[in-house]
């Protein structure tokens, strides 16, 4: 017979195993014949392994400005349906809703509520209309139209999650946001983004994509409704990052998270908005001079330095307010604020209210 010692895993005790010659099923027979109680001998305890933070975590994703950005805005994908119709046709999308249309056959016109400027897509172009406009899609302009609702009521097919028939038909789906700074952070795009030819460069993830969210919508099975949420943020996402990069991009955090040398800068600040940063500290991560640093800056996102540094910690604080029970004097201290009461004088000028009227109006 042998004695093994061993640790319990859960209730870290010394237990004393007798491994004896005789086997069931290929595996010996295992007796306890000793457990020792351990809490007074604390040095049988196991320590806790060091976590790897990001920075010496050799798989650790670099963050980016952009990214965390978009962790502020949180998008939700919410509903997604299939549009059929054949000439004559049109559509009335009511406002409210963020809208995505990706045209898979045909082509259509697009009318904005409040916009004078015609749009037409054609099949492989993407459209979001980013502030929920009511919109008209048909398939010429000044078409009268059919509000959604009222053709859902009849020509639905909940099936086929499609609306009417057609040889024209394009995907249709809605964009929540949770984050209560997202109006804020999206002001800086347009209320229409269209990306045209997306079938003629590397974009088979689109119409994979699309596959896989009726795919999804179809034949529901467990975590479906996530499933689908998670593809509409990538397809936002990607359609955000392949406009700032090929579109005309205004002054905004947009422009800075694009731009390779405000970028660093950005990002720094993203990642410690609680460190006192200097004009110097943040020219020397954009490898500039601290005069052409802030020139660039204030001409890439609109604003100063420090000015985005105060903007961003208060933004961040009303995070923390929102999603944590942190106390305000803590939030104070994890954006940069040394003093509560010089805390809530910024933020009640940024926010027109104290930092606990902001958390009580919007605690979840």
């Amino acid at each position: 017979m042998e004695a093994i010692r061993c640790r319990h895993a859960l209730y870290g005790e010394s237990v004393v195993f007798d491994i004896g010659a005789r086997y069931v099923n290929d595996a010996p027979i295992i007796k306890i014949i000793q457990v020792r109680d351990m809490a007074k001998k604390p040095e049988f305890f196991a320590e806790t392994p060091t976590g790897l933070d990001d920075g010496s975590d050799p798989f650790a994703f670099r963050r980016d400005a952009f990214s965390d950005v978009l962790e502020l805005i949180r998008v939700r994908g919410n509903t997604v349906f299939t549009c059929a119709a054949s000439a004559p046709f049109g559509l009335r999308f009511p406002a409210g809703k963020c809208r995505l249309h990706i045209i898979r056959s045909g082509s259509v016109a697009i009318e904005v509520e409040g916009d004078d400027e015609p749009y037409h897509a054609a099949q492989g172009d993407l459209v979001m209309l980013m502030h929920g406009h009511g919109h008209v899609i048909s398939d010429r302009l000044g078409r009268s139209a059919t509000l959604l609702t009222d053709l859902a009521l009849h020509h639905y097919d909940r099936e086929r999650l499609t609306i009417g028939h057609g040889d024209t038909t394009w995907l249709c789906g809605d964009f929540g946001f949770d984050g209560v700074l997202s109006q804020r952070l999206l002001s800086v795009l347009p209320p229409v983004l269209i990306l045209k030819g997306l079938r003629e460069r590397p974009f088979e993830w689109l119409e994979l994509s699309c596959r896989f969210i009726l795919d999804e919508a179809l034949n529901p099975r467990a975590g479906a409704a996530a499933m689908i949420s998670r593809l509409l943020d990538v397809i936002f996402v990607q359609l955000l990052r392949t406009w700032a990069t090929d579109g005309t991009v205004g002054r905004g955090w947009l422009s800075g998270a694009i731009d390779a040398r405000i970028n660093p800068a950005m990002s720094a600040i993203h990642a410690d908005p609680g460190r006192t940063w200097t004009v110097g500290d943040l020219a020397g991560l954009s490898n500039l001079s601290r005069s052409a640093f802030a020139d660039r800056f204030q001409r890439v996102v609109g604003m100063a330095p420090l000015s985005y540094l105060t903007s961003w910690r208060l933004d961040r604080a009303a995070e923390l307010l929102r999603y944590s029970r942190a106390p305000i004097s803590d939030i104070a201290n994890r954006v940069g604020y040394t003093s509560e009461a010089a805390f809530s004088r910024a933020f009640r000028g940024r926010y027109e209210m104290s930092p606990m009227q902001w958390r009580r109006i919007n605690a979840d």
